[in-house]
């Protein structure tokens, strides 16, 4: 047996003498102890000097921990050579309980158990699932002797005629000074087995070694690193051995230890260990990091493979004209001038409304000199021809590929068709059945007064077409004396307009504020930096013309695409969901088109209804009050996602939501690019924690989204799913990561929440 130990920095100089001491006194002593010294000639002398007995070599290799173990292996002449880190101690028995394995021809690698050693407590959130993460063994792998794919890199031995026949431990894995990755023990293992079909890798948990884990590697920042960094190191290991060899154990223990995990946390907080919370929500972080890790590095070799190397300064998409028009009035022209600082416009977004509902949105690119009003009518009818037809239909007007339906194409007039005329003799018999009578509602807003956006709010509010409202804003910074003046001087002359003032911060309690005030029978939320359509509030209560309709949420669009932020926001999906009207319950989805309701097909492995983001936003969304007060208003645990929590939190308690596209707000996204990073970072917190929640309190939806959870990180990672497919080239990858990692905190962020809100009850 040689014992091959390598080390590279002198900061370990007392963990590198109780390393060789301890291999030194086994039970069954080495007939060779090789040290490897990576690229430090001080401490090469310092070991050389306190060990002269012992073989103590430089690495011959570029820096790193893969290149001193080939060196170590060169110089090794025992038939078998086993590997100990620098900072772990093998207990005296180590060698005797690796050795009697070999004595099967077949066993190729034998590793053992390595037992943390923390300089300071375990910290309480760190589940025994991710006990990789410090370097040590961890839940889920064999309790006895067994047959392992790979062994773990502290801990490990090998017979040296099989590596031999290999080129040793890939430079390409392994840590490299203080960089946390990994995987090159798994990649070799891999590769040894390819060579021996029949060999064996032994995993003995009775081979003991204990690893000493220092305090800067029990933090959450390591943890992150670590797991990220073990993702891309497992996307070069797929690479280089196959998916199928590279990832098998990691899906076996993705289905079956980390949703254990999961389930074992949760029993403990009902047991009254609320660290167990925090446990389950790291196993979901540390789960998504490390996938993040995995898809980044795949990304960026795929495109290396079709030779686009990932550029260093990023082609900013060019700004896109916003704009509505209605198809009963005469089309307009769409200039490519007045963009932001003298740009031209690239493109247009258009809204199309026919009756002054809705049909979609029409992308098209702006030529130099901008779009005549024939080309846009063109580009109308070549989009959205069918919803256009089906439209006319049911408003018994003859359909656009009736000969008498007049040249709209070539003039953009749709006046010469008849349409409007039909149009003036009433109401559009498209729209839903209004709500009769008209019940009083309650718009409530929550400011902190710090959007310039705030009077345009209100005076959009006070515009609305609706004949029975009031207005409550709800100053969630009162400290400030600006917004309880800008209401005052307001509610003099509109007496729907009132004041109320919520000291304690975050949307959640400004909105619960305002829904204890409300006086509706309806309470519906807008934002302070929405400018809202005339019909929004008939729209959204019409949408309550069905008895079970517990909730309606609207349609949120950009007022203005100047900047490349305001753009990205819109490829990650914006907050509009589409023209179609939708009915949402825990069962499914259904479309609602000529006052009746068609199912839509669900996939068999579908995420619904745990996908609270296509329900609507927080910025445009109406209750039945008392609805909601048996729903508790929001959480305010939740700095951010309370709004999808509380859409969830009603289907999943059996009410049914309705998607009402007429209700429009027009959103003023923010233009700059650290904003939105800020934005996609709060998202992936919000949804994080949403989701952590359902686990946390409802065992029903604990089961399903336990079952769910490999699917959901697929979904979220996957480039070509619906959540990410409107991401043009050029859109940063980095905002994705950031979402990423937001989801991955969420956890973190809820759990220590609800400590929080725990210990301010007591």
């Amino acid at each position: 047996m040689t014992v091959v130990i390598c080390v590279y920095t002198e900061r370990r100089w007392a963990q590198i003498v109780l390393a060789v001491r301890s291999v030194l006194a086994q039970d069954v002593p080495a007939a060779q102890v090789v040290v490897v010294v990576d690229h430090n000639p001080d401490l090469l002398e310092r070991v050389r000097a306190t060990f002269p007995e012992l073989t103590v070599v430089p690495s011959t290799g570029p820096r790193g921990l893969s290149a001193a173990r080939n060196t170590g292996l060169a110089r090794a002449s025992g038939e078998i050579v086993a590997f100990l880190d620098d900072d772990a101690e093998a207990q005296p028995d180590w060698l005797a309980r690796l050795l009697p394995h070999y004595r099967d021809g077949r066993v190729l690698a034998v590793g053992g158990h390595a037992v943390p050693a923390w300089e300071e407590e375990r910290p309480r959130w760190l589940p025994p699932e991710f006990d990789w993460v410090v370097g040590c063994s961890f839940t889920g792998q064999p309790t006895e002797v067994a047959p392992v794919r790979n062994v773990i890199g502290c801990n490990m031995s090998f017979r040296r005629s099989v590596l031999n026949r290999t080129t040793g431990f890939d430079p390409a894995l392994g840590r490299v000074g203080r960089t946390p990755v990994g995987c090159e023990e798994t990649e070799l293992c891999i590769r040894v087995r390819e060579l021996e079909p029949d060999g064996v890798v032994l995993y003995e948990p009775a081979a003991r070694v204990r690893h000493r884990v220092t305090v800067d590697r029990a933090t959450w920042r390591y943890f992150r690193q670590r797991c990220f960094s073990e993702g891309r190191s497992k996307a070069v290991v797929a690479r280089l051995v196959g998916s199928d060899a590279g990832l098998a154990t990691e899906r076996a223990y993705t289905r079956r230890t980390l949703p254990a995990g999961v389930r074992r946390g949760l029993r403990q907080v009902r047991a009254g260990d609320r660290a167990g919370l925090l446990r389950s929500g790291a196993i979901v972080a540390g789960l998504l990091v490390t996938a993040a890790g995995y898809l980044s590095a795949q990304a960026l070799r795929a495109s290396q493979v079709v030779g686009r190397p990932v550029p260093r300064r990023r082609a900013d998409p060019a700004p896109v004209r916003v704009l509505s028009v209605e198809l009963s009035e005469q089309m307009p022209a769409v200039p490519d001038t007045g963009g932001p600082d003298g740009t031209p416009y690239g493109a247009a977004q258009v809204l199309v409304r026919l009756h002054g509902q809705p049909l979609g949105l029409v992308e098209v690119a702006l030529p130099p000199g901008g779009l005549t009003a024939p080309a846009l009518t063109a580009a109308i009818r070549d989009r959205l021809s069918p919803a256009i037809d089906a439209h006319l239909r049911h408003d018994g007007l003859p359909s656009l590929a009736r000969p008498d339906s007049g040249p709209a194409g070539k003039t953009g007039d749709p006046a010469q068709t008849g349409h409007a005329a039909a149009a003036a003799a009433g109401p559009c018999p498209s729209r839903p059945p209004a709500v009769e009578p008209a019940p009083f509602v309650s718009v409530v807003v929550p400011t902190c007064g710090r959007t310039p956006l705030f009077e345009s709010t209100l005076d959009s509010i006070a515009a609305l077409d609706y004949p029975h409202y009031e207005i409550v804003v709800v100053d969630n910074a009162p400290q400030v004396s600006g917004t309880a003046r800008t209401v005052a001087a307001r509610a003099a002359a509109d007496p729907r307009l009132r004041y109320t003032s919520e000291p304690r911060p975050g949307v959640a309690h400004a909105r619960n504020r305002g829904l204890a005030e409300a006086r509706g029978a309806i309470v519906a939320f807008a934002d302070d930096d929405v400018i809202l359509d005339r019909g929004w509030l008939r729209s959204l209560v019409d949408g309550f013309a069905a008895d079970d309709v517990a909730g309606v949420t609207g349609q949120v669009l950009a007022r203005e695409l100047d900047t490349p932020s305001q753009i990205w926001l819109e490829q990650y999906g914006g907050y509009g969901k589409g023209c179609q009207r939708r009915r949402f319950d825990r069962t499914g989805v259904a479309t609602v088109e000529a006052g009746s309701t068609r199912p839509v097909d669900l996939p068999p492995r579908s995420l619904h209804p745990y996908l609270p983001g296509s329900y609507g936003s927080g910025a445009n969304m109406a209750f039945r009050t008392d609805t909601l007060r048996r729903l508790a208003g929001f959480d305010p645990r939740l700095r951010t996602g309370e709004d999808i929590d509380v859409l969830l939190r009603a289907v999943l308690a059996g009410h049914t939501l309705a998607y009402e596209p007429g209700a429009i707000a027009w959103h003023t996204h923010r233009r700059e690019l650290r904003a939105l990073r800020r934005t996609m970072y709060r998202y992936g917190v919000g949804l994080g924690a949403v989701l952590t929640k359902c686990l946390a309190t409802d065992p029903t939806a604990r089961r399903e989204l336990l079952g769910r959870l490999p699917r959901g990180i697929v979904y979220a990672l996957r480039p070509g799913s619906a959540k990410n497919n409107r991401k043009q080239q050029g859109y940063p990858r980095s905002l994705t990561l950031l979402e990423l990692c937001g989801l991955a905190l969420g956890p973190v962020h809820y759990a220590a929440a609800a400590a929080r809100s725990g210990r301010s009850r007591r």
